[in-house]
């Protein structure tokens, strides 16, 4: 049975490739992360600015079983987060979203269960310990300003490079 689930998790929730639709609920921007990630640490900053140009919730997600409510804030205190948090050692979320690495981000429909975006930030790393001199394609920013158009988002999934979140049964 949980073999079974499993395999059909990632199918409950779906991505939205059409044009995206006005609902009542404003989508939530889920972002897994790790206190101790490097790559989680470096994009603080974009996700603070996030915050301030849209309208959009931000909930970080801690699936790392060494997170706890201390090393948390200790690490949203330091760079300066004051976003909702998540502590989601069970991996609810995890296998809910089918999320990968820290930092990895979702764009969540809540009334429709279905992710509107789903990857990495922007393309500043492109391999873990490697970053590019510039962002060349900013994609969480151009997956917002589609929602906020109620336009087709043109790259609803991208791959996210960081720490690799260890999954369990």
């Amino acid at each position: 049975m949980k073999l079974l689930l499993f395999i059909l998790l990632p199918l409950l929730v779906s991505f939205s490739d059409a044009k995206v639709s006005e609902t009542n609920q404003q989508p939530t921007i889920f972002v897994f992360v790790a206190e101790t990630c490097p790559i989680c640490q470096y994009y603080t900053k974009k996700l603070r600015e996030i915050a301030d140009q849209y309208p959009y919730e931000i909930v970080l997600v801690f699936p790392n079983k060494l997170s706890n409510e201390e090393t948390i804030e200790k690490y949203k205190k330091k760079y300066k987060l004051e976003f909702r948090h998540i502590i989601d050692q069970d991996h609810y979320w995890v296998k809910k979203l089918n999320a990968d690495v820290t930092p990895e981000v979702f764009v969540y429909n809540a009334d429709q269960d279905s992710v509107y975006y789903r990857g990495r930030i922007d393309d500043n790393y492109y391999r873990v310990g490697q970053r590019k001199q510039q962002v060349q394609s900013d994609d969480l920013v151009n997956a917002l300003n589609s929602i906020e158009k109620q336009e087709k988002i043109a790259v609803a999934k991208t791959q996210a490079v960081g720490c690799f979140i260890t999954k369990h049964q």
